[in-house]
């Protein structure tokens, strides 16, 4: 298999950056939002001058692979339905989209371990809890009929109403406005779902931002159940093919990349953005527009500045609360394992210990560090090679961890930083060696470990933050940054976790600048919608 490295030097490594005096727009970081705002933009408006500035060699953000004595590991598991938002930027690539098996899902309490092979669609999901919790029918009808329901009146929100819209949201979207300030737990509550083990099956679907249910927007749990359920994708090759796609047709449209080149300043004046300066050049790149992808609290208090903000915002951006990071565990397997004979070709496989675990890790993360034991875990387990070929390997991801002495470790105590990677690396071999592969341990040929730390130095977010902003209640909605910032022409994108919550922030602030021209104020997409 041609290595990642060779292509991406072979298809986009090369800068196509022309130095011009000025650009309409500048984007700061290269991920999948980046990348989606920039094609965006270009379809939209004749391909006026944009320039995409990304402080990697590549772009994709957290959409990466990479290469270890052969195998290929992926950081990304698998995506929602961003086929409708692909086909209108003219982006091809071939999908696997699975038809079966959603999850395989573990629920460990003691010596006993629960199995569920929770379908895919959303009707199925639900014929399936009837069938393993026939009691519990008439909540299981009543709440999948609900979420439904209430996802369907999402879908008629815009993401920056007018007076006007906001108005009608009470009559058009009732359900949204019931479940605004509304955890998920609240909502298993309001329809009595209190039954230990069915709860555990529901609770799944907001543990994946690492955020426990007692904390997370309901309304954002639920559609990404919904979403999910749905449709559920991934690449036929290595997951890079989706940002190599993206920025081969970005080129193609006219826009220009500047790789290896990491933003220090956003220039304001007079209140209004007006261009940006890279390291180790004195001369300013001027832009019209300038949108950030970036860590918030990186890019509004240390690019732009605190003497340009009013203290409120600074303290909402104090207030403000990234994701979770994680621990994962890539390994190289030899070839005398069958992965599809132990039931690993699933999009998720996923264990964890009983009710009440989510709390404890997130309690554990908000502390700075972990709460994972042998009696307290939640981890997912994928297998990318049989999907895309090649050597067997599996990637082991533990949500949430904290960035805690991660940092401290890796500069100044590099003993101590190995010793906990192995540590914490052969906990989570250990589990999914318990509960998934069985022997696992005798056929690993390649291990490669990322900690919190991997990710902040990798993202540049400092608390290694992988999924934004947490999908918190309090964090939700009109209470989530505004994509619009206190400085006139600055923008930043900030929809949701996961790769369709990270196009639909490069599609929404695009729409914003263009008056709506794009997705007409949606907040999920919907092109050609009369106005």
């Amino acid at each position: 298999m041609e290595s990642r490295k060779n292509k991406f030097k072979k298809q986009f490594f090369e800068p196509n950056y022309s130095a011009r005096k000025s650009y309409d727009l500048v984007i700061i970081g290269g991920g999948i939002s980046g990348l989606t705002a920039g094609l965006m933009w270009l379809k939209n408006t004749d391909a006026r001058k944009t320039l995409i500035i990304e402080k990697n060699y590549y772009t994709g953000g957290y959409i990466a692979a990479f290469e270890r004595k052969g195998y290929v590991f992926e950081v990304p598991q698998l995506m929602g339905d961003v086929t409708g938002i692909l086909y209108n930027l003219g982006v091809e690539i071939e999908l696997r989209r699975y038809e079966d098996t959603y999850m395989r899902r573990l629920v460990v309490r003691g010596n006993e371990v629960d199995e569920y092979r929770l379908p895919l669609g959303p009707d199925n999901f639900a014929d399936f809890l009837v069938t393993r919790f026939p009691s519990e029918e008439k909540k299981i009808r009543n709440f999948m009929k609900y979420i439904l329901s209430l996802f369907s009146q999402v879908r008629t929100l815009k993401y920056s109403p007018k007076l006007s819209e906001k108005m009608l949201i009470v009559l058009t979207a009732p359900k949204v406005v019931a479940c605004l300030n509304r955890t998920y737990s609240e909502l298993l509550d309001k329809f009595g779902i209190l039954n230990t083990k069915l709860r555990e099956v529901l609770e799944t679907f907001s543990v994946f931002s690492g955020v426990p249910p007692s904390r997370a927007s309901c309304i954002q749990t639920t559609g990404a159940a919904i979403t999910s359920l749905t449709n559920c994708y991934r690449p036929k090759g290595i997951f890079d093919e989706l940002p190599i796609k993206m920025t081969n047709r970005y080129k193609e449209l006219g826009g220009e990349l500047l790789p290896k080149a990491r933003v220090e300043k956003i220039v304001v004046e007079g209140g209004k953005v007006v261009g940006v300066r890279v390291e180790g050049d004195d001369e300013m790149i001027r832009a019209e527009r300038v949108v950030t992808t970036i860590d918030p609290t990186v890019a509004m208090r240390y690019l732009v500045g605190e003497e340009h903000l009013s203290p409120a915002y600074v303290e909402r951006l104090d207030n403000t609360l990234m994701s979770v990071s994680s621990f994962n565990v890539a390994l190289g397997l030899d070839d005398k394992i069958d992965l599809t004979a132990v039931d690993m070709d699933n999009p998720y496989n996923v264990v964890s210990t009983e009710l009440g675990t989510p709390e404890k890790l997130f309690d554990g993360f908000l502390e700075g560090d972990n709460a994972f034991s042998t009696d307290c875990f939640h981890v997912a387990a994928v297998c990318p090679s049989l999907t895309i070929g090649g050597p067997n390997t599996v990637v082991i991801r533990g949500v949430p961890f904290g960035i805690n002495g991660w940092g401290d470790w890796k500069k100044n105590d590099l003993p101590r930083y190995m010793a906990e990677k192995t540590r914490w690396g052969n906990f989570f071999i250990d589990i999914v060696q318990k509960y998934f592969i069985p022997g696992l341990k005798n056929h690993i040929v390649v291990s490669n470990i990322s900690t919190p730390f991997t990710y902040a130095r990798y993202s540049g977010s400092p608390s290694g933050a992988i999924y934004d902003m947490a999908s918190l209640v309090t964090q939700f909605g009109p209470r989530r940054l505004n994509l619009k910032t206190p400085i006139d022409n600055l923008f930043m994108p900030k929809f949701s976790h996961g790769i369709y919550g990270a196009m639909m922030g490069g599609v929404q602030v695009v729409d914003l600048m263009l008056g709506r021209a794009v997705n007409n104020g949606n907040s999920l997409f919907l092109p050609g919608d009369s106005r």
